[in-house]
């Protein structure tokens, strides 16, 4: 399996920004693609030399949001103070955590963790002022507050922009930083094109093309430690799912090499384990977590996340496998799942094991709608359902294995 790391790790961080983005109602606020636009275009004038990390931190920057119940433009529409929150605070802590994870994205970590850092010190979390501030987290932090005030309806052009950001002087960002950017705003068409969604996708593919990409080395299982830091971010959002993505990684892995499987499929199975529930991100959190039946239309809304998660990861250029075998989990094996419908050896055999791993992690964890079985009791539903759900093959296979697990797997 030929892999191009940086190529791959790059990709899905773009993705990933797309889709903590897109709300439950279908709506998408492309505040993480309209920062990084504004940000690489300002590092190229004031900080060439740090562009590339500067996007891609600009693409993260509030990847920490998700542990609250609204996006986070929400919390900074209200002016809430962050000091009162300490989720609000704590957002670029966890997002710096999170991203530090990957292989060679520390000074992008850096740039999270310091971008809601003002000039005059009254910023957060950590009320560091001037030169503390690195360089790209200033960049970051105004092109944050820029894209949230042109979401103010009373900003009508670049004249009511100059005389909002004039205020930022020497307050969020130096006297400086703010003349350099109104210099580039006035001088450009960004602030027409970003604000047009019609014209934003392709802007944001213009720019990342020019800005290029952060070098990730091949040497170790940098993709690997990319999908479970991310497949990280669904738990983040649905709390009553933490650490399902990586034990259905973990079972599926097992399964899979209990089957002899080659290199590259067990590793496309773990991958596509680890993301196979990313398109829940775009689902509401009250729908997931609900405690009664889903109604038909609230079953059909989360359905919609198999249908995400193989939008997303198409994007991506060498998961274009992964992009199938992730989304099909919810496929049967006599044809009567969903998102496609697929039957028998239409399904990829790595989502057959998948599929099996995900129901068992459900069955044996508690959710808020029952307590959890027996990985006995699992392993008994799982065998009565081959055949129907599940291809008796793989059910053969898996049972041998889950029955087996030690409880520290579980």
């Amino acid at each position: 399996m030929e892999i191009n790391t940086t190529r791959t790790i790059n990709e899905l961080v773009s993705a990933i920004a797309y889709v903590l983005d897109v709300m439950s109602e279908g709506t998408n606020l492309y505040h993480s693609w309209r920062v990084g636009i504004f940000s690489s275009e300002f590092a190229k004038a004031i900080a060439p030399a740090e562009r590339k990390d500067i996007f891609y931190a600009s693409l993260l920057h509030d990847i920490g949001y998700l542990a609250l119940p609204e996006h986070i433009t929400h919390y900074l529409f209200t002016h809430e103070d962050p000091r009162q929150n300490p989720i609000i605070l704590s957002h670029t802590i966890i997002g710096a955590e999170l991203t530090s994870q990957i292989p060679n994205l520390s000074t992008i970590a850096k740039l999270i963790l310091n971008h809601h850092e003002w000039y005059n010190g009254k910023g957060y979390p950590l009320g560091r002022q001037r030169g503390e501030i690195p360089l790209g987290a200033q960049i970051i932090q105004i092109a944050d507050q820029l894209d949230l005030l042109l979401r103010d309806e009373s900003i009508r052009g670049m004249v009511d922009v100059e005389k909002a950001m004039s205020s930022w002087r020497n307050e969020r960002a130096s006297a400086g930083m703010v003349d350099s950017v109104l210099d580039i705003l006035k001088n450009g068409k960004m602030l027409d094109e970003v604000t047009e969604k019609d014209k934003i996708s392709d802007i944001f593919k213009r720019v990342r093309a020019e800005t290029g990409q952060v070098d990730i080395p091949a040497s170790v299982d940098a993709v690997g430690i990319a999908c479970e830091v991310f497949s990280q971010l669904i738990d983040t959002k649905h709390p009553s799912m933490i650490g399902h993505s990586k034990r259905v990684s973990v079972y599926s892995m097992l399964i899979a090499l209990a089957m002899n499987l080659s290199h590259d499929d067990i590793t496309k199975t773990k991958w596509s384990a680890l993301l196979h529930d990313v398109g829940k991100l775009g689902i509401a959190r009250s729908l997931i977590n609900k405690p009664g039946k889903l109604t038909p239309e609230e079953f059909e809304t989360v359905k919609l996340h198999a249908v995400y998660t193989r939008e997303l990861l198409e994007t991506i250029t060498d998961f274009k496998d992964v992009a199938l075998i992730a989304s099909s989990d919810h496929e049967r094996f006599d044809g009567r799942g969903y998102p496609i419908g697929l039957k028998g050896d239409q399904i990829p055999l790595g989502t057959k094991i998948i599929s099996i791993a995900d129901a068992f992690d459900a069955m044996t964890s508690t959710r808020t709608y029952r307590k959890a079985m027996s990985k006995e009791t699992a392993c008994d539903e799982i065998e009565k359902c081959s055949g129907t759900q599940f291809d008796p093959a793989i059910v053969e296979e898996a049972v041998h294995v889950l029955r087996n697990l030690s409880g520290s797997l579980m």
